[in-house]
Formats: C-alpha cells, sequence, structure tokens
C-alpha cells in the first residue's frame, strides 16, 4: 500500500507536489471551487469534514496551509489596516486562528507519522503560544510541527513577488503556493533519512 499525505487548505497543492510525483497517494482539500481542476482536490469546508473517514490507514504526513491573511503584514492587510487606524486597540486574528486551531484539530486526531503547519512570519506571535516555537523557517515559509529538519539554499526558490499574479482570482493562493523544491527537500527529510522509528 502507498504511502498517505493528507494537504489541508491545500491551495494549489504545491506542499505535497513532490509527494504526489514520489508515490504517495495525496489528498488534497481545499474549499475555493476555483481550485477544483487540481489534481486529487476534495472541495470541501474544513470545518464539516469530521469524522475523517480514510478507512483506517496509516497516515504518513500531514500538512495545513492555512490563509494567512489575517496575519500578513503587506500593506493592505487588516492587521496593518488595524494597527494604522486603531493603533491603541489589539488586533485578534479571530478567524485565522480558529482555522489553524482547526486544522491542529484534524492533525490531533489522525495522528500521522509527521505533520506541519505553515504561515508567514507575521503568525508567529500568534501562533507559538499554542503550536511552540516553530521548527523550521525558510525566507517567508515559516513551519510548525513534527517532521525531519533540512536546509535548503534560499537561492532555489522563488520570491513571493515572482509567484505574484496580479490579476488572477486566485491571487493569493499564487502568493502562497510551496515552491516544488521545498516540496522535494521535505519529502526527502521524510523518505530518505533515517530516524529512530526506522530501527
Amino acid at each position: 500500500m502507498k504511502p498517505l499525505m493528507i494537504d489541508l487548505c491545500a491551495g494549489f497543492g504545491g506542499q505535497s507536489q513532490a509527494f504526489l510525483e514520489g508515490g504517495f497517494d495525496v489528498i488534497r482539500v481545499d474549499n475555493n471551487p476555483l481550485l477544483s481542476e487540481v489534481k486529487n482536490m476534495f472541495i470541501a469546508d474544513i470545518y464539516a469534514i469530521e469524522p475523517f473517514n480514510i478507512s483506517g490507514r496509516e497516515i504518513d504526513y500531514i500538512h495545513a496551509g492555512p490563509t494567512c491573511y489575517e496575519f500578513s503584514l503587506a500593506y493592505g492587510a487588516p492587521r496593518p489596516t488595524h494597527q494604522r487606524e486603531q493603533p491603541d486597540q489589539p488586533y485578534e486574528p479571530v478567524e485565522g486562528l480558529r482555522l489553524v486551531k482547526r486544522c491542529k484539530d484534524i492533525i490531533d486526531q489522525l495522528k500521522p507519522r509527521y505533520w506541519s503547519i505553515e504561515n508567514v512570519r507575521g503568525s508567529i506571535k500568534f501562533l507559538s503560544p499554542f503550536l511552540g516555537e516553530p521548527r523550521l523557517i525558510i525566507g517567508p515559509y515559516v513551519y510548525w510541527g513534527n517532521f525531519p529538519l533540512f536546509s535548503i539554499d534560499m537561492a532555489d526558490l522563488p520570491s513571493k513577488a515572482q509567484l505574484d499574479k496580479r490579476h488572477s482570482p486566485l491571487r493569493m493562493n499564487h502568493r502562497a503556493e510551496c515552491p516544488l523544491p521545498l516540496s522535494q527537500a521535505f519529502f526527502d527529510a521524510m523518505t530518505k533519512q533515517q530516524s529512530i522509528l526506522d530501527y
């Protein structure tokens, strides 16, 4: 039986692409119907997929890439706008936190061998209180989780500006897409590095 990866809030499925190409069974989940043509995509509300039925299979890896919109430090995002307009009021990314916690609840329920949650640097302040310190930061990509560490040359990764498709209705998904070399680095770390679990 093939190993299994689940990619939550998958967008274009960048994080799971190397796993798909490497022979994993991959289940991608996102709520945006514009992403329905992405291979192995299930369009579903992440709050409505419980109980998660995968026929009792062991799960090798679950990744979640919940939207970064409320955490972003980009000028027009809610957080900087709030800081400009209401500097004396604390900012609370209510929906962003709710979504991340839902992803973590699914991870805790399914108990994969490895897991990761990715978001932007602006999320660290809000996510670390319940996810702990990030396990890996690679440029703008911040990962929490339980996975083998690795290194990657930033020169191999496109900038967010290079990923931007300014006039696309999926612009945020393009900017957030995990580049294939980063997905490949996760795949190699999980499939080629030995761990104490292998003995």
